[in-house]
């Protein structure tokens, strides 16, 4: 009888033991699930390696903590907890679209013309704006150093699946959306009576504005001005064809 009893313990203390395991692995993949890297170019070591900013730390806590008590609004974990594990948005969210960081790591090339001139992004890139302590975030960012004739700002990567382009402008002190945008110096550029804001992907106009999640190898074009559409295929056919070599 007692050896039944010793038996019948141990067996109980094994249930228990498995179920706590099961139970936290299920936790992991619920809370944090594995994203999956898409568009052309597979997850690099770098991708891997980049860590969140400030900026990224800040508008985490925005995302996921509006009410500012320390937890995430959708999960109820430590927002703290949410941001350690690469979360810029709550993965529990319904409908949640950007992923972990370094789920993913593809560029795309891009201009940007403001009456007619193309912008300099050379004070924009990712490691020389931390090593000044300036904002700027790892999920979507330009570069700097590339191999000439490539120069800095004329490649921009994402570091996650699901990011919207108005990250990254928010991250360098700019604005964009279908009505206007706005330098880092303050001054704005919006549609009026002869001079308009135009967004085209791959050649095409498009809708979406500061809502578009560039593809890999996507060859963007920001337009502001009141150019003709010739004028406007001379800035189509002035983007670069970088972002493959990446």
């Amino acid at each position: 009888m007692v050896n039944s009893e010793k038996i019948m313990t141990g067996l109980i203390i094994v249930v228990v033991i498995i179920a706590v395991f099961s139970l936290f692995y299920a936790s992991k993949f619920m809370f944090f699930p594995k994203e999956e890297a898409q568009g052309t170019q597979e997850q690099t070591d770098h991708s891997s390696s980049v860590s969140f900013t400030a900026f990224d730390v800040q508008l985490a806590k925005r995302l996921m903590d509006k009410d500012n008590d320390g937890k995430c609004d959708s999960c109820g974990m430590d927002v703290e907890f949410c941001i350690q594990s690469g979360q810029l948005e709550c993965t529990m969210v319904p409908g949640a679209k950007i992923g972990i960081l370094g789920s993913q790591h593809i560029h795309a090339d891009w201009k940007i013309y403001i009456d007619g001139k193309a912008l300099d992004f050379y004070d924009k890139s990712h490691m020389e704006r931390m090593r000044n302590n300036m904002p700027v975030s790892s999920f979507i960012h330009v570069d700097s150093d590339s191999p000439a004739p490539e120069k800095t700002g004329d490649i921009l990567h994402m570091h996650a699946s699901g990011v919207p382009l108005w990250i990254f402008f928010e991250s360098v002190g700019m604005k964009f959306d279908k009505e206007c945008f706005a330098l880092d110096d303050g001054r704005s550029y919006c549609n009026n009576a002869t001079n308009r804001l135009r967004f085209y992907v791959n050649g095409k106009e498009n809708s979406e504005y500061e809502n578009y999640v560039f593809k890999g190898n996507d060859r963007i074009l920001i337009s502001y001005g009141n150019e003709n559409e010739e004028e406007i295929r001379q800035q189509l056919s002035s983007i670069t064809d970088f972002s493959k070599n990446h």
